[in-house]
């Protein structure tokens, strides 16, 4: 078991877990964003080069749970909430009241499940096909929908 990993400008009496991998040059404001974090993975989240979390921002995970932020990602009072796996892509900007999840976090026996989602049948939209947001895409709402396609950005130079 490594050591406590405290951030030592946190306000927050918390430590980073030990399978959170943060990359040097990113940035993490908060480990209180490490609250509902569960994930028993060898790496439960990832946090690629340049990267960014701010206040507000959760990750809620289950013990199978798999998060990644590419490169460059800044996510600021977003939660995420996954069981399996949720991927970020580099350069992505991810705002404040964004709920990302991969679970709806019903029960798993099946007679249970089955109870729980026929009190709900009518009165949530159903899901999406494929909840995958194309790379330089904005999207807004709930159910989300594509606003605009931005010009791909120029590769930056990589550190070796």
């Amino acid at each position: 078991m490594a050591a406590p990993r405290p951030l030592p400008w946190d306000w927050y009496d918390g430590t980073i877990p030990d399978n959170v991998l943060i990359d040097e040059t990113a940035y993490v404001e908060t480990a209180f964003s490490f609250r509902f974090f569960r994930s028993r993975e060898p790496v439960g989240v990832r946090i690629g080069r340049g990267s960014s979390t701010y206040l507000g921002t959760m990750f809620d995970t289950g013990p199978r749970a798999r998060i990644r932020l590419g490169d460059f990602a800044l996510v600021h009072g977003a939660r995420i909430i996954c069981d399996a796996e949720v991927v970020i892509g580099d350069y992505a900007l991810i705002s404040w009241n964004v709920v990302l999840m991969d679970t709806y976090r019903v029960p798993q026996d099946h007679c249970l499940r089955r109870a729980a989602l026929e009190r709900l049948a009518g009165h949530w939209p159903r899901p999406l096909e494929a909840a995958d947001v194309p790379p330089c895409t904005v999207v807004a709402g709930n159910p989300a929908r594509v606003i605009r396609t931005l010009e791909a950005p120029q590769e930056l130079p990589r550190d070796n």
